[in-house]
C-alpha cells in the first residue's frame, strides 16, 4: 500500500510501509520519499507495531497527519 501527499512547498512525496528483512528485529517505519525533487533525501518514522501495522497507518490517516508524522521522521543518509 503507498500513496501520495504534497507538502506545503508543492512537493509531491510517496508514502509507503516497510520493514526490515523477514525474521530480523528491524522495526516497521513509514517511509516518505519525495517524487518532485529527486535531491531531496528520504525519511523515515519508526513505528511501533509490523509491517501490517504500518501499512494500516498509511491507508487510514489523513494527509495532514501523514505530514505531521514527515515532520518528525529522521531523514536518511
Amino acid at each position: 500500500m503507498n500513496r501520495t501527499l504534497m507538502d506545503d512547498d508543492l512537493n509531491e512525496w510517496e508514502v509507503f510501509a516497510t520493514t526490515g528483512r523477514y525474521g530480523s528485529p528491524d522495526h516497521a517505519r513509514v517511509m516518505f520519499r519525495c517524487l518532485s525533487d529527486p535531491g531531496e533525501r528520504a525519511r523515515a518514522a519508526v513505528i511501533d507495531g509490523d509491517k501490517s501495522d504500518a501499512e494500516a497507518l498509511v491507508a487510514n490517516r489523513s494527509a495532514d497527519e501523514l505530514k505531521a508524522m514527515m515532520a518528525r521522521a529522521d531523514t536518511l543518509d
